[in-house]
């Protein structure tokens, strides 16, 4: 097996670079269509490759807690053994074990191996291919999008590694938004989510990726890339910005079984959303708006608008678990306010899907919670 460590670690120094590489890329680029899949490469995270390379667990330690960012990246009817080996490996160096933001689909793999699954919030996904602006429904954001623009507001698009000018804009702007929110206890995060001190690292990777084509089956045009779109004022200044990253999964091969339908979803994921507070109103809804036009265009079916940390639309949770999502979002601010994320995703109507915390025990959970925290609060300043 291969157990490959960040930089600051006792492993041999490499470049960074060097990192999206065989046989990590091509199953990135083969099963990575979890939302988090992307940021699993991250040269700050561990990767775990299974002897046999048919499966990649991407994970961060922190005082003998591992996280493991989302699902395994390997097919489908894998799961269940690319994780028994991860476990057994884990075992050997009695380290606890969670897994954040799982998926439903796979929900079964894990229950086989003794794992217990808790609710922890929804992820809002859209298909750019199916959106519509039309109806009573959506009027909000067409009223809003539309304001923006009579406001002159125009959205400038950037593909991997924005121009140095426009990275210094969006590095105020950014400091802006988080000076103004300040106050309520907020600030850059991690692990889960893109950092705009790592943007330039994020694009390099994406582009990396895109580029490294083992498969002669995958068109280069259709892989995505990192995207960052920049609301731009009537008078020439950045208000907004959003970024986005990939969302693999595009390979198709029937024959395998791989995917049911024969193509694996694929697209964008949301990531960073910043704005001044003197952003015209209105100017979020018309950054969406554009963001799904454009990835219509280029056939993407999948966009992700993140989690909404402890969101129970389906009505899933116990009141046990109610209870702990409240304590978890007060006293640890693990997660965004579901009060102030929710109404305005819901706006754009999206399919609403759970995401899971996996762990060997309910007893686990206080020492797992404080150990999300850390990597996702302390994801630059290394392991502890």
């Amino acid at each position: 097996m291969m157990n490959r460590q960040p930089p600051g670690t006792d492993a041999d120094p490499v470049d960074q670079r060097a990192r999206v590489r065989h046989p990590e890329a091509e199953l990135l680029r083969r099963y990575g269509s979890h939302t988090l899949a992307f940021f699993g490469l991250a040269p700050k995270n561990r990767h775990f490759l299974t002897p046999d390379g048919e499966g990649l667990v991407n994970y961060r330690l922190t005082r003998k807690v591992v996280v493991v960012l989302g699902d395994p990246v390997c097919a489908a009817p894998a799961v269940e053994r690319v994780m028994r080996c991860f476990l057994d490996f884990c075992a050997q160096q009695q380290w606890d074990v969670a897994c954040y933001q799982v998926c439903p689909q796979h929900l079964d793999a894990y229950r086989a191996l003794h794992l217990h699954a808790f609710k922890m919030g929804e992820e809002a996904l859209l298909n750019p291919q199916t959106f519509t602006l039309r109806g009573a429904g959506m009027a909000n954001v067409r009223t809003s999008s539309r304001r923006a623009e009579r406001e002159g507001v125009h959205i400038q698009w950037y593909e991997g590694v924005p121009p140095l000018p426009v990275l210094q804009q969006l590095e105020c702007l950014s400091n802006a938004w988080l000076e103004h929110k300040a106050g309520k206890r907020a600030g850059e995060t991690g692990f889960s989510v893109g950092r705009l001190e790592d943007l330039t690292e994020m694009a390099e990777q994406a582009e990396m990726i895109a580029t490294y084509s083992p498969l002669s089956t995958v068109s280069k045009s259709i892989v995505p890339r990192f995207l960052t779109a920049v609301a731009m004022t009537s008078a020439g200044t950045a208000c907004a910005f959003l970024t986005f990253t990939p969302i693999y999964g595009c390979v198709t091969n029937a024959a395998t079984g791989d995917h049911p339908e024969g193509v694996g979803a694929w697209g964008w994921a949301l990531d960073l959303t910043r704005r001044t507070p003197t952003t015209p109103p209105g100017v979020m809804e018309l950054l969406l708006v554009r963001a799904i036009e454009r990835f219509r265009a280029c056939g993407a079916n999948v966009l992700s608008l993140g989690l909404v940390a402890w969101s129970d639309t389906l009505q899933e949770m116990t009141p046990v678990q109610r209870t702990l999502a409240r304590f978890v979002t007060d006293r640890l601010h693990l997660g965004d306010p579901h009060h102030s994320l929710f109404p305005f995703k819901q706006k754009f109507h999206p399919r609403w899907e759970s995401r899971y915390l996996v762990t060997r025990t309910t007893l686990a959970l206080p020492k797992v919670a404080l150990a999300i925290f850390r990597v996702r609060n302390y994801a630059g300043r290394g392991e502890k």
